[in-house]
């Protein structure tokens, strides 16, 4: 009788949060994210229980990592066995992690975060799905608080894992990971462990192997007070949201294919809130957050205080410069785009064989290079992120952006010069300097030769 109490105790107070946040309506269909640990066992018994009080239906999702060879394999069959004893359809996914890591250029961590939402979001789609609920508790939420606070994060990240998040739920952050246990175990209710959870090879074991252990020492209600000072977060930053909103109407102006932050206007805001006016403006132009840091907020900001012409480099190909008016902020093509309409810039391309004795003559606008040094296609464009040139013939490399200071070529004429661009090593800064790696030898078969058409032509190249 105990028992039975400790487990009706458990749900209704997950049932009173999923009131508290609308989870959930009758009769809907949710997919659930069961890896067999006891979070996902315990979340998985709590819609079994809504099943036969609000009329849902249940669909289970795994997906094996096949990080842990085995123990990974007999997840999977505890799994299956488990939705099978229970009614529930289940759907399994095998996903080599470790080559997903590779390809997206991420952690394995993050790789598999990502795999797994993408595939309970691809049977969402293909169930005709209302809702996606992972298994989350207390301890998830303030390790994850933690995890934030540590990398900088501001108020946002201080909000935590929200309750809800449009498709997506989170119907056990009321309660505790002990909690569950102890309330799985008196059901008699098996579970698996994950003995990769008790190392410390991600950031987030870390955090709870030690971290958390040192603060439950100090107060056992931690995970529940932190998740409530996420809470309040979560009401704060829904208010700081809707004033940087009114803010940004006051301070931002639209340009073409960019955005404009008044400085005057920009200094009558309060303090609080400028920076989440720069970086909203910069989330929009760069159509994402993901990379942005407090670090280019604060770029942006000291710009303000610097002269016209002065500009940065942002992440996504964002560029911000420094006008007469304040800071504007757009993605680098755009600011060569005016140039290149005006001008109609453009080259014309002639391979041939190279013959002994011919001469190569120095005109401005006609260059000679060795085709079979080229690598890939040879592009016409403006400036980016991690190009270089050849500015020796013993192969002494410098980025394009220490080429231009040396140069001393204005700030605001850089993103406007034409390159011709083999990958990101520039063949020819027209006007400027050719690539040394690509000139005509006594070993060379083939030639191209490369003519410039349209805009202005200083015949500088050296």
């Amino acid at each position: 009788m105990a028992e039975e109490k400790k487990r009706e105790g458990l749900q209704k107070k997950v049932e009173s949060y999923l009131r508290r946040w609308n989870m959930i309506e009758r009769g809907e269909h949710i997919v659930a994210g069961i890896s067999g640990g006891a979070d996902s066992v315990c979340l998985l018994f709590v819609l079994l229980s809504l099943q036969k009080t609000m009329g849902i239906r249940v669909t289970a999702v795994h997906v094996n990592h096949m990080l842990r060879g085995e123990e990974a394999d007999a997840d999977e069959r505890f799994v299956e066995e488990l939705c099978r004893q229970q009614n529930v359809p289940c759907r399994v996914f095998r996903i080599d992690v470790a080559k997903e890591a590779e390809k997206r250029k991420c952690s394995q961590e993050e790789a598999g975060r990502e795999v797994r939402r993408e595939a309970m979001r691809k049977v969402m789609v293909e169930e005709h799905a209302d809702k996606i609920a992972f298994a989350h508790h207390q301890d998830d939420n303030a390790e994850t608080v933690i995890m934030n606070l540590c990398r900088g994060s501001r108020v946002k990240g201080m909000r935590g894992i929200l309750p809800v998040s449009e498709e997506l739920i989170h119907p056990l952050l009321c309660v505790g990971k002990a909690e569950i246990e102890a309330a799985l175990k008196e059901q008699g209710i098996p579970w698996r462990i994950d003995a990769t959870n008790l190392e410390d090879a991600y950031t987030r074991n870390r955090i709870r192997n030690r971290v958390m252990k040192e603060l439950n020492e100090i107060n056992p209600g931690t995970a529940e007070h932190i998740s409530r000072m996420a809470e309040k977060m979560s009401e704060l930053w829904e208010y700081m949201e809707a004033e940087t909103g009114t803010y940004i109407k006051e301070c931002v102006k639209e340009t073409d294919g960019g955005k404009l932050i008044r400085k005057a206007e920009l200094e009558r805001v309060p303090k609080v809130f400028r920076e989440e006016v720069i970086r909203s403006v910069l989330c929009e132009v760069c159509a994402g957050e993901k990379n942005l840091r407090a670090v280019h907020v604060q770029d942006i900001h000291g710009l303000m205080e610097k002269q016209p012409g002065r500009s940065i480099s942002l992440p996504y190909g964002v560029r911000a410069l420094r006008t007469y008016e304040g800071v504007l902020i757009q993605k680098k093509e755009k600011m060569g785009e005016q140039l290149e309409k005006k001008t109609e810039i453009g080259f014309k391309m002639q391979v041939f064989d190279r013959r002994e004795g011919e001469k190569w003559p120095d005109t401005p606008y006609t260059k000679w290079f060795d085709y079979d040094i080229i690598k890939g296609r040879l592009v016409m464009r403006t400036r980016r992120e991690g190009d270089y040139i050849t500015v020796t013939a013993d192969g002494k490399r410098q980025t394009l952006k220490k080429f231009f200071i040396n140069q001393k070529v204005p700030a605001g004429k850089r993103d406007e010069i034409p390159l011709i661009a083999d990958g990101n090593e520039i063949v020819w800064i027209v006007g400027y300097r050719q690539n040394k790696a690509y000139q005509i030898t006594e070993r060379t078969v083939k030639i191209v030769q490369i003519e410039i058409y349209g805009g202005e032509k200083n015949g500088r190249d050296n």
